[in-house]
């Protein structure tokens, strides 16, 4: 039986898990990595761009065309069952996939590390705790299940010794689970330091693109923004859409950048503007433990329910609620009101949905 197996899907997993292995080199001595590619362009030049860095710090990875043709991605799953099969410790970037809950019956591991796959690990810790069926956040109202069903069976077998959350956020340990913290120290052991610009950059949001946000409404608010704030560049999200980004260039005039790398090493390997202005999600998280220490300052964009798409479950606005109430009071961020919106005192409600 070999020793460790990682199964990721996106950039982030894949950076979590080198970030992962730096702090646990014992545990990730014979880690192997097998990346399930992703489909669009953008996340795919992304997780090329870190398995050079992976090979550069001798980590081992595999590419498994997961989401090939029907003949093509059957073979894949049959030898990645093979490979996981054999893994003593699994490392798993999204228990929400199910191409990963395809493969978890046939894993005999005695360890599990999961690792962040962004603001969705406290959904994940949730269900898991409280009960639900697996689903993401954005796609409706919860059904009915036993804690997480399947999945949380397959964390309860007895062979398995111990079960690990490694994550930035700020969650409670299910039942029979550790959680270990993530400071992000490969990334900023490996590159920086920080180099600041002046002026203000955005960091864009796929909100628009998972159907929970007005498009109109999230390019006015972007407008808007850049012109209070004078933000100059806009890091586009890898999903977001090219006319939408067309749209906020010609409203803006700002910079539309694409980064090469996730935003955590982004902001490690090129000039940053001093302010950072993001809307809720993973960046509000991360970058303020990424930028410790440095003099970027990561602010907090509001959104205002009438953003809101009438389709929009209620599960999934309180999800986003509760990420910038979790964000802001982690990091001590400060706030950007909607338009229109005086600065909410510290006394005022929690931010509104993202």
């Amino acid at each position: 039986m070999s020793e460790t197996l990682a199964l990721v899907e996106s950039p982030a997993q894949l950076l979590n898990v080198l970030e992962w292995a730096y702090v646990h080199p014992g545990e990730a001595a014979s880690l192997t990595i097998a990346v399930l590619q992703p489909v669009d362009p953008r996340s795919r030049a992304q997780v090329r761009r870190l398995c050079r860095f992976a090979s550069q710090s001798k980590v081992v990875w595999r590419r498994y065309e997961v989401r090939a043709g029907y003949l093509g991605r059957a073979g894949e799953l049959v030898r990645l069952g093979r490979a996981v099969a054999a893994a003593r410790r699994l490392v798993i970037g999204d228990l929400f996939s199910r191409t990963i809950q395809l493969l978890l019956p046939r894993s005999k591991a005695r360890e599990v590390v999961v690792v962040d796959d962004g603001t969705a690990t406290t959904e994940l810790v949730s269900l898991l705790t409280n009960g639900g069926q697996l689903t993401r956040w954005h796609q409706g109202e919860l059904k009915p299940s036993a804690k997480g069903g399947p999945v949380n069976r397959w964390l309860a077998r007895e062979e398995l010794e111990r079960a690990v959350f490694f994550t930035c956020m700020p969650v409670t340990a299910p039942p029979g689970t550790e959680v270990r913290p993530n400071d992000y120290a490969w990334s900023r052991a490996t590159f920086g330091p920080v180099r600041v610009r002046s002026g203000a950059d955005l960091a864009g949001s796929s909100l628009v693109e998972t159907g929970v946000v007005d498009e109109d409404r999230y390019v006015d608010a972007v407008g808007w923004i850049a012109r209070h704030r004078a933000a100059g560049r806009y890091f586009a999200h890898r999903r977001e859409s090219g006319p939408k980004l067309e749209r906020i260039a010609a409203l803006t005039g700002m910079e539309i950048v694409h980064p090469e790398l996730p935003l955590e090493l982004t902001a490690l390997t090129e000039p940053i503007g001093r302010s950072l202005l993001t809307f809720a999600s993973t960046i509000a998280y991360t970058l303020p433990i990424v930028l410790g220490g440095s003099p970027v300052r990561v602010e907090l964009c509001d959104i205002d329910d009438a953003w809101i798409t009438p389709d929009t479950a209620e599960r999934s606005v309180d999800f986003l609620r509760r990420i910038s109430a979790l964000a802001v009071d982690r990091h001590n961020l400060t706030r950007i009101p909607p338009q229109g919106q005086r600065r909410p005192e510290p006394s005022q409600a929690l931010p509104a949905a993202q």
